[in-house]
């Protein structure tokens, strides 16, 4: 039995222990109200986070990280320091020229934290 499981009927037993709870009066045994339920837990999908592929610039592999949520799925290449195009399932493309258009400028850099979801952009000032 997974913990989630075991979470839940602990919860369900501390509900049925009142006296004036409804579970209680629709069940007055616990073992009856165990018998009569059927909890399903979803697992949870575990995505890649980040993969090796090629720039699609300058053909160097890289690690390349998962977007967030496709706020920024940019990022820049290593070796050319050119951006790039990042999907959800870890394709690359190059940038379209409408997307060239608004990329920010070569001082300034976005940084993802998957683990926070957080968004940082950093400024480089001279």
């Amino acid at each position: 039995m997974s913990s989630e499981k075991k979470e839940l009927l602990n919860l369900l037993r501390v509900i049925w222990r009142k006296g004036d709870s409804s579970l209680r009066r629709i069940y007055p045994s616990w073992e009856e109200l165990e018998a009569n339920i059927n909890i399903m837990v979803d697992e949870k999908r575990t995505k890649a986070a980040s993969a090796d592929r090629l720039c699609p610039n300058c053909g160097v592999i890289q690690k390349i990280k998962e977007p967030l949520d496709e706020l920024f799925p940019y990022q820049t290449c290593k070796k050319c320091k050119r951006p790039f195009h990042v999907s959800n399932n870890l394709t690359v493309r190059k940038l379209t020229e409408d997307e060239k258009d608004v990329m920010p400028a070569e001082g300034v850099r976005v940084i993802e934290d998957l683990k926070k979801k957080k968004l940082a952009i950093v400024f480089k000032l001279e």
